[in-house]
């Protein structure tokens, strides 16, 4: 029985639609050959590989769609927006009329099932074809490469390369919309936590403008895609990107230190995804506020953890490590409200080892103090319950990762945050990367949880990432990365995150200030982690 056959017969068993499968894991499309003591496990969209598949194959319906209805004209597939991809077309103002007619055509590529085959190139092959295709932004890539063939997907007629594997024929990806935003639109596909429909649009303005405003920074320093920053590097140029990155990161935490300042704001709440560099954004912005004349003092949440007798239980039965419930919420509104009435109160210390607050820091404040708690529910609206929210800062920080591999493959902002999670896990925690990637779906679905929901309710956004980064992660991050054996489950992820940082030139971590949101995960930090 093919993978094919497989797939159709277990369908029903599944959560979702199966999209493609894992043998002796690795992730592969379902027309790849298995034989009889193969192991198998099929790969539906309510998975993170499964909705990774989905992703790519709607991105290359999309691409055959405006190569049928445009003449040479370029689509760049950039960040990730609302559960979407942002997208735009070169020289082309997108309407309603515009989109109405990709949409048909994207419908009519799908109802036909037009197989998407794989094949193999020589790198020259690979650069003719991809020329003769209008891509010349890939062939650059083609440099960095190893070994003398390159896979390249088609779909009648049109050849292209992706990161990963794609579904076998156009009919897998008929869930799908395009809406209307800013000067392109967004490409939206199912959610994989709730595979069978489109997550509701919610317009993310201020994600929005962090993207817009720093993809202007990049074409203003040259920085487009991966290609522009090998160059870079080659050139012998790269101290003056990265002195101009952390200028840019400074600059911003010094504006956000100013509104704090403007605002008479005495509290600040700070939250985001895991590894965004929440613990040294909190430092830096300590320094800002006190080069205003304000002295702060930083406050973990986890020190109001209930402790893990507590833990509440989620829908499946399970632990929910990261619900807000986990939190002595009455004390910490407790706290607070001490601190807006009387100006002092008792603030508990977590010990994890110990399983138990250990003892009370007493904490003052005055007219020059500020309160900065750090914590992934530092947005959630249950903490402000009977608090006076005009004193209250809130601020969302994420590692918004704006650069491009190429026109039709972004590196994700999730991607960056795994990548500095993996590192800064074996660094600090002597953690292999198959421990950090088993964990990692249940530290996405806290995200998705108890973060992503109430970003919007911020009053600043900080971008943490850093458009020089990967280069420098790198040769950490494959040290832990290439020793995940075959036979482990987690595999296929390592090898796919390790292709990608072979495309990065490597950069000197030494040239890297020791006040950089990256030493938060590289090590040599000025700021206690």
């Amino acid at each position: 029985m093919d993978l094919k056959e497989r797939a159709n017969k277990y369908q029903g068993t599944m959560a979702a639609k199966v999209v493609a499968a894992k043998v002796n894991n690795l992730v592969v499309d379902l027309n790849y050959p298995v034989r009889d003591n193969d192991r198998i496990e099929l790969i539906d969209i309510s998975s993170i590989e499964g909705i990774r598949v989905y992703r790519n194959t709607l991105n290359y319906v999309l691409i055959k769609a405006v190569d049928e209805l445009f003449d040479h004209v370029k689509i760049k597939i950039n960040y990730s927006m609302n559960k979407g991809g942002y997208c735009q077309l070169e020289g082309i103002k997108i309407d309603k009329h515009v989109l109405k007619r990709i949409r048909g055509k994207m419908n009519e590529i799908i109802a036909l099932k037009l197989p998407i085959e794989k094949n193999e190139f020589s790198k020259e092959e690979a650069k003719t074809i991809l020329c003769r295709n209008h891509r010349e932004d890939r062939v650059k890539m083609l440099e960095y490469i190893k070994g003398d063939t390159v896979t390249l997907y088609h779909l009648n007629g049109v050849y292209d390369y992706f990161y990963g594997v794609l579904a076998i024929d156009t009919s897998y990806v008929d869930i799908f919309d395009l809406k209307l935003y800013d000067e392109g639109f967004i490409l939206l596909f199912p959610d994989r936590f709730n595979p069978g429909k489109l997550p509701e649009f919610k317009d993310q303005l201020s994600l929005s403008k962090v993207f817009k405003e720093y993809k202007e920074w990049g074409k203003i320093l040259g920085v487009d895609n991966i290609v522009d920053i090998n160059n870079i590097v080659s050139a012998g140029e790269i101290m003056q990107l990265i002195l101009i990155s952390e200028a840019l990161q400074e600059k911003k935490i010094a504006y956000i230190a100013d509104n704090i300042k403007t605002r008479h704001k005495k509290f600040v709440f700070i939250a985001g995804p895991s590894s965004s560099g929440k613990t040294t954004f909190a430092n830096r912005l300590l320094i800002q506020l006190k080069a205003n004349g304000l002295n702060g003092t930083i406050i973990s949440l986890d020190n109001y953890y209930r402790g893990f007798g507590k833990i509440p239980y989620d829908i499946n039965g399970e632990l929910d490590y990261e619900s807000i419930l986990g939190l002595d919420l009455d004390l910490l509104r407790k706290n607070v409200l001490e601190l807006m009435n009387t100006g002092k109160t008792e603030i508990p210390v977590y010990d994890f080892t110990e399983e138990k607050v250990i003892r009370f820091n007493p904490v003052d404040i005055n007219e020059q103090s500020i309160i900065v708690f750090e914590g992934i529910h530092g947005l959630n609206p249950m903490i402000y319950e009977n608090m006076d929210e005009h004193l209250i800062h809130k601020i969302y920080i994420s590692a918004l990762t704006s650069i491009n591999i190429d026109d039709h493959n972004r590196f994700s902002s999730t991607d960056t945050r795994l990548i500095r999670r993996i590192v800064r896990d074996f660094n600090y925690r002597s953690a292999s990367a198959s421990r950090t990637l088993k964990m990692w779906p249940s530290v996405r679905r806290g995200e998705d949880k108890s973060i992503f929901p109430f970003q919007d309710g911020a009053d600043d956004v900080f971008n943490s990432s850093l458009i020089y980064e990967h280069g420098v992660l790198k040769k950490y991050a494959l040290k832990v990365l290439q020793n995940v054996d075959i036979n482990d489950e987690y595999y296929s992820e390592a090898k796919r995150l390790a292709e990608i940082l072979q495309y990065f030139e490597d950069i000197d971590d030494s040239k890297i200030c020791i006040s950089s949101i990256l030493r938060e995960f590289i090590g040599g930090t000025v700021f206690q982690t």
